[in-house]
């Protein structure tokens, strides 16, 4: 790179770039659509024929839901219906959602509750903004046409192509329903969950919404609301995790599911401890994403998350050798395997799908899929559950991985139908059967986007000229194309179909032969059996996407698999499968789950970069591969290891290496995130804390560790369990750790005598039970005049509020309110700096609101705010 800032860049020259101005001058600006300054992108075209046709053949339609219970359509026009009822409703904006936290006090969780019905709980006429251009289906002309009243003059009509477009926003009165609730997201029976009747975009632009939207921001900064879309809530509640619990969310990026798992196991068990037991591992294989899921879950506020990242697939086994294939096998009450998918069930709110949507993609990942999902099967405590699931509509992703999971695991897994406790919910069965279909190589994208550049009008001129000069003898003949031995051309010819159109006309009848002659026209390859599938297409379409045998599927009992779709319950598609583990898994599938994981990483046991194939590695592995847990290239637990050493083994202990993360070679040119392990803290930072904050003996520091040797800035409070079943067993060593608990103590340097660390907010809850130093407890006034940034002059407390600050050295010190001194739940406390003539209280803004809101919910009224009351309370009696 050179010194003017880039390889080939020109020097900067203010004359050159005066003349530049000059010449742009009087032109039109235009965005990268081609559309001018002030107008918007067109809407994505909502229909691909590909699509439509493949889900009509492959039975998406011949099911519909009548008087509370799925029924078979009888005859074509149901069919039609039944289709007619999807399209429409993938075409339609997505419902926004979202749902309380479980784990909140029952007081804050009602006043909320209450407050969310002066908003959501009745009509409410506003005012909405019109897209500011029709959209391919629907959209501001249909608004128009249907005679909605207009609040500002309407735009003028194009006569060109029949839009709707003004320069200026127009608005539409409309009547919104109040919010639908989502019984199967309830706690205690109250329920918890609600879907309103506008979606994300207009809740967000439109100033009517504004109180709506900004209570529902407040409360999700902090952590009291979680905005998710409602199918997404399914897997959680589906699993049936408890209090206590150790879970794992193998694929848990962007973290709406891991939130809402953390609020159950992460509570406490009883009200006299000072810790939860329960913890959630959430890995993802991208630790870009990884990192996040973290800030995704900092509203939480909780320590019992243990953030990593590495690819699935190799997640590390940590249980002892001895007990695997036994009945103690495994590592985790529940396991949540949201795998990688199409995600072609969230066309809704990812409109890009209607454009990229492809067969191949989905019989790409099935492999991956059941990799993960055999790999989350073994991590699993027999007796444990694990939860199977996919944003996706397609078979290939769904029924198709779970009954080969079935037939791997032979027996060790059953499939459990949890309908019977989830209210409200509205899903229909597994299938049994489906067909097995691929595209041609000459419908893929590329071959279609080849052909379109080929054909159009300035190919199709300079094709003319090029025939008139050959013609003339001024060019050469074209080369002719190459073909194989057999003399066929090596890649097939592109032609399009004539039930390529957009928007795509269905069927008039529903023959099966109809369909099958449309799928075939728009490219697709259909197999009866696995015996069908040429040599080249057998590494994407495997044995394992074809249906089971009548024997196995009564075996399987597929139809226990939940299948949502998107008009069921207006949200988006979705599938999900709960797994019971009533035996260890066999040696067989063990070997299965790690060939599969070595194929999908093209043959390299754990790092796909690391080309280093020494003779020590080659013995290790021969050492290791026999044991039946397919993790040969992983150590044991620091047990096992020790086991070994006394009973002096002469095999060499294996080189320890952590799994791989992300794509095959994405993580080579990846810079470091700085993902340090955790280790004990250094023992001279302890005295003085000691002394500073009056800890007792019995405070527990070997569970605040550090990030850094020496004198680190941040000590972390690690939860005793993710400590001992966690990090004592290595998996530090196993995987790149991204996060974990939460900042219980940081470095100050303005502290003079006094310990150089102070107490802060994030994990003060779990301090203050063992302080019997700088310690002040606070009446209601005094604690809320705390909440409040910058410097508060001691002269707007109270005397004897007063009185404790003054005695204090400068330095870190808590306020706690009266009362709930020992309430580590509701967390009311306060991280203050005593100063010499006024103190700071060091707690993040939106903490700040949810320390009021949560002081509103137990009756408190500010000074204020109460005057104010009584003022317009008298106003209104004079008047």
């Amino acid at each position: 790179m050179g010194k003017n800032g880039g390889r080939g860049r020109k020097k900067w020259n203010r004359k050159r770039k005066a003349e530049e101005g000059a010449a742009k001058e009087g032109k039109e600006r235009t965005n990268a659509a081609g559309y001018k300054d002030g107008q918007d992108y067109a809407a994505a075209k909502t229909s691909n024929p590909k699509f439509e046709a493949y889900y009509s053949l492959v039975g998406l339609h011949d099911t519909r839901y009548d008087d509370g219970t799925f029924v078979p359509c009888a005859t074509d026009a149901e069919k039609h219906a039944e289709r007619d009822l999807f399209m429409s409703t993938l075409r339609a904006t997505l419902p926004a959602s979202f749902r309380v936290d479980r784990s909140l006090d029952p007081t804050i969780q009602n006043t909320i509750l209450e407050e969310l019905q002066e908003y959501v709980g009745k009509e409410m006429e506003v005012e909405i903004e019109l897209p500011r251009r029709s959209e391919a289906i629907g959209g501001k002309k249909t608004c128009i046409e249907q005679g909605v009243e207009i609040a500002k003059e309407e735009g003028d009509k194009d006569q060109n192509n029949g839009d709707y477009n003004s320069g200026e926003a127009q608005f539409v009165k409309t009547t919104l329903a109040p919010a639908k609730p989502i019984p199967f997201i309830s706690h205690n029976g109250v329920t918890l969950g609600f879907q309103l009747s506008v979606d994300r975009r207009t809740l967000r632009r439109n100033a009517s919404l504004e109180p709506l939207h900004s209570f529902l921001k407040i409360h999700t900064d902090c952590g009291h609301i979680t905005r998710q879309e409602t199918v997404s809530m399914i897997p959680p509640v589906v699993l049936n995790a408890k209090e206590g619990m150790s879970v794992l969310d193998m694929c848990a990026a962007p973290g709406s599911k891991t939130c809402q798992l953390l609020e159950v196991v992460g509570g406490f068990t009883s009200k006299t401890e000072f810790e939860p037991h329960g913890y959630v591992v959430a890995n993802d294989a991208d630790p870009k994403r990884a990192y996040m899921l973290v800030n995704q879950l900092k509203r939480m506020n909780s320590p019992s998350v243990y953030v990593t990242s590495c690819d699935g697939q190799f997640f590390p086994i940590l249980d002892d050798k001895s007990v695997r294939g036994t009945e103690k096998e495994g590592m985790f009450d529940r396991v949540l395997c949201d795998v990688p998918c199409s995600g072609d069930g969230t066309v809704r709110k990812n409109p890009g799908i209607w454009k990229n949507w492809n067969q191949l993609g989905s019989l790409a990942l099935h492999p991956l899929q059941l990799s993960i999902a055999l790999r989350g099967a073994r991590l699993t405590h027999v007796g444990g559950y694990m939860v199977y699931s996919t944003c996706s509509m397609n078979p290939m992703e769904n029924e198709s991985v779970v009954a080969e999971l079935l037939r791997i695991t032979d027996g060790s897994l059953v499939l459990e139908d949890p309908r019977e406790r989830m209210e409200g919910l509205v899903a229909r069965p597994g299938w049994s059967t489906w067909r097995v279909l691929r595209e041609g190589k000459n419908r893929t994208r590329k071959a279609m986007k080849d052909w379109q550049k080929k054909n159009n009008k300035k190919m199709q001129q300079k094709r003319k000229e090029w025939e008139a000069k050959r013609a003339k003898g001024e060019c050469p003949e074209p080369q002719e194309r190459s073909t194989d031995e057999n003399g066929v051309e090596e890649q097939e010819k592109f032609t399009p179909s004539p039930y390529e159109t957009i928007p795509y006309v269905p069927p008039e009848t529903w023959d099966e032969e109809a369909l099958s002659e449309r799928t075939t026209s728009l490219g697709f390859v259909e197999y009866k059996k696995y015996e069908e599938v040429e040599d080249e297409w057998r590494r994407r379409v495997r044995k394992s996407c074809f249906p089971p045998t009548e024997e196995e599927a009564k075996r399987f009992e597929l139809h226990k698999c939940l299948r949502s779709l998107p008009q069921d319950m207006d949200t988006g598609g979705f599938f999900v499968t709960l797994f019971k583990k009533v035996k260890p898994l066999s040696k067989d599938a063990t070997e299965r789950m790690a060939a599969m994981a070595r194929e999908s990483r093209g043959g390299v046991e754990v790092d796909a970069d690391d080309k280093k194939e020494d003779t020590k590695d080659k013995k290790d592995q021969s050492v290791t591969e026999g044991d039946g847990d397919g993790d040969a290239v992983m150590s044991d637990s620091p047990a096992a290891e020790e086991k070994k050493n006394d009973e002096k083994t002469a095999v060499e202990e294996p080189v320890v290496k952590k799994a791989p993360t992300g794509k095959v070679g994405q993580h080579k040119h990846r810079a470091d995130l700085g993902n340090e392990d955790f280790i004990p803290s250094d023992p001279s930072i302890w005295p003085s804390i000691f002394e500073q904050y009056g800890l007792p003996p019995t405070f527990p520091k070997e569970q605040f560790m550090v990030r850094s040797t020496g004198d680190a800035k941040v000590i972390y409070f690690i939860t005793k369990s993710i400590k001992e079943e966690l990090i004592d067993h290595g998996i530090q060593d196993r995987v790149t750790v991204i996060n974990s608990g939460l900042k219980g103590f940081e470095r100050c340097s303005i502290q003079e005598k006094n310990a150089r660390y102070r107490v802060n907010q994030e994990a003060i809850q779990y301090v203050v039970p063992y302080m019997t130093k700088r310690l002040i407890s606070a009446e209601m006034d005094d604690f809320y005049a705390c909440i409040k940034d910058g410097f508060l002059n001691l002269d707007n407390f109270s005397e004897s509020f007063q009185k404790s600050v003054r005695e204090l050295e400068p330095g870190s010190f808590v306020v706690t309110l009266k009362g709930y001194e020992k309430d580590v739940a509701k967390k009311m406390y306060l991280s203050m700096w005593r100063r010499p003539n006024c103190i700071n209280c060091f707690v993040a803004k939106v903490e700040m609101e949810g320390l009021i809101s949560k002081m509103r919910a137990i009756g408190y009224v500010a000074k204020v705010q109460e005057t104010e009351e009584k003022d317009n309370g008298a106003a209104t009696s004079t008047a």
